[in-house]
C-alpha cells in the first residue's frame, strides 16, 4: 500500500513538472522573444525573466538572440562619381530593435544576415557613387572623405532595416579598399607625380631661403667690414695726428728727440734684469759714461 503511495506521488510530481514546463518559460539575458496565439504574434518580450504563456499548442515562444551581430560585405567593384573603377567591402553591426516585426518579416539570424548584406551592396553603391575617387585614394589626408561616406552610408541604411526587417543597425563601415589591376599602375604614376611636385616645391623653397640666408650674410658681412674699415681709417688718422704733434715738438728740439730716443733704448735692453756687456763707446750706452746726457737749455 505505501509502494503504491509513493509511485502515485512521484506520478504527480512528474505530472506537476511537466505542466508547469508547458505554462512557464525563461528569456535569458541577452535574448529577446515573441509569443504567438495560434501562429499569430501576440506580445515581445525584450527583458530577461520567468513568464508564463498557455502550453503548446495554444501558444508558441520563438527566441532570438538579441547580442550585436556582425556582417561583413563581399570585396567587389563599384564606380565613383567620377567614373573611376573602385573595390570596396563594407561591415556592419546589427541587433533586433522590433521582435514581432523581424519575426514576421525574416525569421532567423541568418536570413537577416542575407537581407542586411542586400541593403549594404546597394547604399554602399548608389553612396559612392557622389563621392569622386580622389575622396578615397590621395595622398593628401585633408582630401580623403571616409567617415563621411561611412556615415552617409549609415543614415541610409538604419531607416530601411528598421522599417523593413524590424533591425537596428549600430554601426557600418569600410573594412577594405582595393584597386583593379587595369588601374593601379595609373594610381601610382599619379601618386609619383604628385609626390614629384611636392619635391620640386619642397627644393625651390629651399633654394629661395638659402638665397635669401646668404643675401643677409653677406650684407651682415659687409656693413661689418665697412664699419671696421671706417673704424680702422678713424684710429689711423688720430694716430697720425698725435704722430704729428710729437713730430713738430721733436722737430723744434732735435737733441732732446735723440736723448729720448737713446733712453728708450736704454730701457728696452736694460729691462727683466737684463747683463749686457758691450763697449759704452756705442749708442745708446754712450749715456753711461755721461755723454749724450740731456742737453742744457739754451
Amino acid at each position: 500500500m505505501k509502494r503504491n503511495s509513493l509511485l502515485v506521488l512521484v506520478g504527480l510530481l512528474v505530472a506537476g513538472l511537466f505542466l508547469l514546463l508547458q505554462v512557464l518559460f525563461t528569456v535569458r539575458e541577452g535574448e529577446v522573444a515573441v509569443v504567438t496565439t495560434f501562429g499569430k504574434p501576440e506580445r515581445a518580450i525584450k527583458e530577461a525573466g520567468l513568464y508564463v504563456r498557455w502550453p503548446w499548442p495554444v501558444q508558441r515562444i520563438y527566441h532570438f538572440d538579441n547580442r550585436t551581430h556582425v556582417v561583413e560585405g563581399p570585396f567587389e567593384e563599384t564606380l565613383t562619381k567620377d567614373g573611376k573603377n573602385i573595390i570596396v567591402a563594407v561591415y556592419a553591426g546589427w541587433r533586433i530593435k522590433e521582435p514581432i516585426q523581424f519575426l514576421e518579416r525574416v525569421g532567423d539570424a541568418d536570413k537577416a544576415q542575407r537581407n542586411l548584406d542586400g541593403l549594404l551592396r546597394h547604399h554602399k553603391n548608389a553612396t559612392l557613387g557622389q563621392f569622386p575617387f580622389s575622396n578615397l585614394v590621395n595622398v593628401k589626408p585633408e582630401e580623403v572623405r571616409y567617415e563621411q561616406i561611412e556615415s552617409q552610408m549609415l543614415a541610409a541604411v538604419q531607416p530601411e532595416a528598421a522599417s523593413r526587417y524590424g533591425m537596428e543597425v549600430e554601426f557600418l563601415g569600410i573594412r577594405k579598399v582595393g584597386l583593379p589591376e587595369s588601374i593601379t599602375q595609373k594610381v601610382f604614376q599619379r601618386m609619383r607625380s604628385e609626390r614629384d611636385e611636392i619635391a620640386v616645391r619642397y627644393r625651390s623653397e629651399g633654394e629661395a631661403e638659402a638665397i635669401k640666408i646668404r643675401a643677409q650674410a653677406d650684407s651682415q658681412r659687409d656693413q661689418v667690414l665697412a664699419k671696421a674699415e671706417a673704424d680702422a681709417k678713424r684710429a689711423k688718422a688720430e694716430a697720425d695726428a698725435q704722430a704729428a704733434v710729437y713730430f713738430d715738438a721733436f722737430k723744434k728740439d732735435e737733441e732732446f728727440a735723440n736723448f729720448l730716443k737713446k733712453l728708450e733704448s736704454l730701457q728696452a735692453s736694460l729691462q727683466s734684469n737684463a747683463t749686457v756687456v758691450i763697449s759704452a763707446e756705442y749708442v745708446p750706452f754712450d749715456l753711461l759714461r755721461g755723454e749724450g746726457a740731456l742737453p742744457k737749455k739754451k
